[in-house]
């Protein structure tokens, strides 16, 4: 729905600054689909549109195809935000790249929400290694990780259980304390809450869908077992 936008693109645009345009959970929507609401993005006057893995569900071949579908239909630039929930931020950004994409998002140790976002100096590393410039200096992005950002992190930033299973279902990763706390009222496993918001397509926003669904499992469960006996 990049028609909420139009307005803020188009205002950006008139005081002179950059303005990009963002499709968050793309995994949820085909190509075509996706490539009705960039083409609408760039003629707001966006410079750019950046594809967000927001759930980590992406698997390679979902983002070289898409990412090359917006490359040959677009022009203007096209970025990839990565999530690393399934274990491939840093190989999705690399197709991205190797399938046109200019604009790649990345966080220094990968610091970011579920299993964290595409680590920056990895990727600059990578890159480097490939003989890609990118004009970043890859010592000062380590020393930044080494130095400033490990002190702030209170924790590594890991792939857990309910980060994977985030990402196997498509499901935003941030939904994770809520699917817990419905998981333990309604004596449910959490897996089998993030695989039904998955099948239902609950997007970020809504929440309140986490209860219902806890509810449901519940009484199915319970259904389950008084016909076994």
């Amino acid at each position: 729905e990049a028609d909420v936008t139009k307005q803020h693109i188009e205002y950006i645009r008139t005081k002179g600054k950059e303005a990009y345009g963002v499709l968050m959970m793309y995994h949820m929507a085909n190509k075509e689909q996706l490539l009705e609401e960039a083409l609408k993005i760039q003629s707001y006057g966006a410079q750019g549109v950046i594809l967000m893995d927001s759930a980590g569900a992406s698997v390679p071949k979902l983002v070289s195809d898409t990412i090359k579908c917006f490359v040959d239909h677009l022009n203007i630039r096209v970025g990839f935000h990565a999530h690393n929930n399934l274990g491939l931020a840093i190989s999705n950004s690399l197709i991205a790249i190797e399938s046109g994409a200019t604009i790649i998002d990345g966080t220094i140790r990968g610091f970011g929400a579920g299993a964290g976002n595409c680590q920056l100096e990895v990727l600059a590393g990578l890159l480097s290694k490939l003989n890609i410039d990118t004009g970043l200096d890859l010592y000062k992005l380590m020393d930044a990780s080494d130095n400033v950002v490990a002190k702030m992190m209170k924790v590594p930033q890991e792939i857990t259980s309910m980060s994977l299973i985030s990402g196997l279902a498509g499901v935003f990763s941030g939904f994770a304390n809520n699917v817990k706390k419905a998981a333990i009222r309604f004596k449910v496993d959490p897996r089998d809450i993030f695989i039904e918001l998955g099948r239902r397509k609950i997007v970020a926003g809504q929440e309140d869908f986490i209860v219902d669904v806890a509810i449901d499992i519940a009484t199915k469960k319970a259904k389950d077992q008084s016909l076994s006996f």
